[in-house]
């Protein structure tokens, strides 16, 4: 019977294996759908603070919704079993592809390097770094769509005691140099691995190789790398200018954000120019400088040498300066003798002054890591408050300021904008409120925009009594934010002329006068001349000026009454007597007396 997690996972069957985690398609048989399950190897189980990390991060993961992210549907725990419930996805991962296809075309390229620039700028947007951008990392299906996986998962794994020393191997080559000297990762780390990639893309190799970990790492620092050109003649001169934008070691010379990549990748495909197209063949600056401050250089890749089981002994560098060599003896003496020498080397190379950077506008955890590369702290004492210029959770100010020069390790304090101060919003359109009580319960409430109004005629509202408000009634809204109502102007009056209706009948009548928006009244008459339900009269008189709204007076014939059919019998007697001709012409001739 194969196995079942949670309930409603059933393994189909085992299809990878990492340092981190053994890889399962499976079925999800609630949903009835195929899903991806990555289940962690025993050794983290006991962890609690990995394992509280592990959820932490992939729960946040989870709410990145994107085509090129692969979804995480579920985190869960069977018996001591801990797992994440993942989107399966049917392809192969991009470092396959380039060990079997590399060099890429041009388009081919673009098309994957737009698609994966999305998903990283979608997951920075929501405050996510990716930390461990490779190809293996990067899934491709049978129609070309690109979709990143393990986002969140590697500032976890980072945290945790890693000796999977062939996951290190492949994550090293693709590692910024701020990670490389120990710096917290940050937005611009991801577009470093990012450029990696398209490197290798384009030429088959990774920019940066070596037989150790170290080895590798210290050329991230140290050594410029060979344009892409120069192994691929065929790559595009701009595309080539983006993939060295993109792999500078300086963060000032690098793009700040995917959002920036991903339009200079967009402008390449349209076949436009690049602004500002800048010659990355000259030598970067950082690549020239001896890098102290390591004490935490490659902690989450230094192991153990692979073939030899040992740790590996410092190896020379092909010219390099003697101070290199220094550089390497300071990682290795980190590591051999511990965080004892790991701080005395770091309060060595500490001493002095730093600019502070200017934090405003920037998130917290990217505030964090401008700070730390300027080899100053950030205070745990983030204080709130509300702003309407800076977006919330991001850095409305600091102390001290900007550019102001300051002892290394120095603590920033940071303030947080919390947004625009809002609330709800009451309700003012009950229909028997003023302007005045409508303001002041408005004012009461806490917003303090300045409130505007014009007027309407309302059949309902009573002159200047609020019928309408925006915003809406239990609206948010800024406390400051502008507030407009709209006052009754009380009933429309439009005047017309009484309509001529005599003659017609009551039914005719009432409609004709309903249309023309009168309040009809009906009152009847007996009459020997007008036939019963017609209109005799009105009151007003036909064509004298009224207004829409008026009420109007109509008189309806009844015909003859009893009284009147009465006399007309009698008349009728004694114009017979008379001889006088009825009405007919015929002689009701006279009478004789017997």
């Amino acid at each position: 019977m194969s196995k079942i997690f949670g309930g409603r996972y059933e393994v189909l069957e085992r299809i990878g294996a990492g340092g981190m985690a053994i890889v399962y398609k499976a079925k999800d048989i609630l949903l009835n759908r195929v899903v991806t399950i990555k289940v962690l190897r025993e050794q983290f189980i006991a962890d609690e603070d990995f394992i509280r990390r592990f959820r932490r991060e992939a729960q946040s993961a989870a709410s990145l919704s994107h085509p090129n992210i692969v979804s995480i549907y579920d985190v869960g725990k069977d018996g001591d079993t801990e797992y994440i419930v993942m989107e399966y996805v049917e392809g192969r991962n991009l470092k396959e592809i380039i060990r079997d296809y590399a060099p890429l075309s041009t388009d081919q390229s673009i098309n994957l390097a737009r698609q994966i620039t999305s998903a990283i700028q979608n997951a920075h947007e929501h405050h996510i770094i990716h930390r461990d951008i490779k190809p293996h990392n990067i899934l491709v299906t049978a129609d070309g769509r690109a979709k990143v996986t393990d986002f969140g998962i590697a500032r976890a794994v980072s945290s945790a005691t890693v000796t999977h020393t062939g996951d290190i191997i492949g994550s090293v080559h693709y590692l910024s140099p701020e990670q490389a000297k120990g710096l917290q990762s940050n937005e611009q780390s991801d577009i470093y691995s990012l450029g990696i990639v398209l490197y290798e893309l384009l030429t088959g190799k990774v920019p940066y190789d070596g037989e150790t970990p170290i080895a590798i790492a210290l050329k991230h620092l140290q050594e410029q790398p060979v344009p892409p050109s120069k192994l691929n003649p065929r790559i595009e001169k701009e595309f080539e200018a983006v993939i060295m934008r993109a792999i500078s070691k300086s963060l000032e010379k690098r793009y700040l954000s995917a959002k920036d990549l991903l339009e200079d990748l967009n402008h390449i495909q349209a076949g436009r120019p690049i602004a500002r197209l800048e010659n990355f063949e000259s030598v970067d600056p950082e690549a020239t400088q001896t890098h102290k401050g390591m004490s935490k250089v490659l902690a989450p890749i230094v192991a153990k040498d692979p073939l030899s089981g040992k740790n590996p002994p410092p190896r020379t560098i092909e010219n390099q300066k003697r101070k290199r060599w220094m550089v390497g003896g300071i990682v290795l003496l980190f590591l051999l003798i511990g965080g004892g020498m790991a701080w005395a080397v770091k309060s060595y190379i500490s001493v002095g002054t730093t600019k502070v950077p200017n934090l405003v506008g920037q998130t917290v955890p990217v505030a964090g890591d401008y700070i730390k590369q300027a080899k100053l702290r950030l205070s745990p004492d983030v204080t709130y408050e509300f702003s309407d210029k800076v977006e919330k959770d991001r850095i409305v100010d600091q102390n001290p300021k900007a550019d102001v020069v300051v002892k290394v390790d120095r603590e920033i304090q940071v303030v947080v904008s919390k947004g625009s101060d809002t609330g709800k919003f009451p309700d003012v359109t009950t229909g028997q409120m003023s302007k005045v009580d409508a303001v002041n319960l408005i004012q009461n409430a806490g917003f303090t925009g300045k409130i505007t109004s014009d007027t309407k005629a309302s059949d309902t509202v009573p002159k200047d009594y609020v019928v309408g408000q925006d915003p809406a009634p239990n609206a948010t809204w800024p406390k400051n934010g502008d507030i407009h109502l709209i006052l009754s102007a009380g009933p429309q009056f439009v005047t017309i002329n009484m309509p001529y209706v005599i003659g017609k009948t009551s039914s005719e009548a009432k409609a004709i006068l309903e249309q023309n928006k009168l309040v009809v009244l009906v009152e009847t008459q007996d009459s020997t001349t007008s036939p019963v339900d017609v209109v005799m009269s009105t009151t007003p008189n036909p064509g004298e000026a009224l207004h829409q709204g008026d009420q109007v007076t109509m008189v309806v014939s009844r015909g003859p009454g009893p009284l009147a059919q009465g006399i007309e019998q009698q008349a009728a007697i004694i114009a017979q007597i008379l001889g006088i001709p009825s009405k007919n012409g015929k002689s009701h001739g006279k009478g004789k007396i017997k």
